[in-house]
């Protein structure tokens, strides 16, 4: 069991937007496997466990004051346990913020307290691929089949709504709670337009549409697939 876990390759799911920047090529280089798609969420997906996002060190520090890594975060912490920031370069030593570096640790510091994220600092690209094969490979060394959707054991109708509600794609505990406070019911979420959707914080209008198809599209049986499966399932 051991030895065909083992013999299976490592995978990475890179943004396509990531070409540019090399990375996928330094992985594939390092003998991982690297699959290239539009990610919603992150830059790498590493299980279905661990999301990656890689920042230039200008980057994360202006994103953290303009509030765009604190929203982001609060995505990507509703889809994945563990959040990995990759950043290349020291923030704390860039000419512009260093009049806010105490305001920038702040910021830092509610990012791993509030969000549970780990921030690794890289020396540049070359680098952060090593980070993130590190990552993947750890990752895939107690990589077990993951059973995407299990039914849980439930004993109030609140739980009940809400296991309901997150189980459409793109719906964490959080949003699956703004859905319900603001539709009150599950019978107004489903008969609800795509523009009622999307004024849902955590939705938008991307993942209202997918809603809608998944609800409004006829059952077709006997596909032959069956239900959960991996991550790479999931992605692929």
């Amino acid at each position: 069991m051991s030895e065909e876990r083992q013999s299976k390759p490592t995978i990475i799911y890179a943004d396509i937007r990531e070409e540019k920047s090399g990375i996928p090529s330094l992985l594939e280089r390092e003998g991982l496997l690297v699959v290239r798609k539009q990610l919603d969420i992150g830059d790498y997906v590493i299980s279905d466990k661990i999301v990656v996002e890689r920042k230039t060190a200008t980057d994360f520090a202006h994103s953290l004051f303009d509030g765009r890594l604190f929203d982001q975060a609060s995505r990507m912490s509703e889809a994945f346990p563990i959040i990995v920031y990759v950043v290349e370069g020291n923030p704390f030593r860039l000419r512009r913020y260093r009049s806010r570096l105490t305001q920038l640790t702040s910021a830092m510091v509610a990012l791993a307290v509030d969000f549970n994220a780990k921030i690794l600092f890289s020396e540049g690209p070359s680098h952060s691929a090593t980070i993130i094969g590190s990552l993947a490979r750890r990752a895939n060394t107690v990589r077990k089949p993951v059973t995407l959707h299990k039914k849980p054991k439930l004993s109030s109708i609140r739980e009940w709504q809400l296991y309901i509600v997150e189980s459409f794609p793109g719906i964490g505990a959080k949003t699956a709670e703004r859905v319900l406070e603001h539709f009150g019911t599950i019978e107004r979420f489903v008969n609800a337009s795509i523009v009622e959707l999307s004024r849902v914080p955590g939705i938008g209008e991307k993942r209202a549409e997918l809603i809608k198809t998944i609800l409004k599209t006829p059952y077709k049986p006997g596909t032959g697939k069956k239900r959960g499966g991996t991550i790479e399932d999931f992605l692929s």
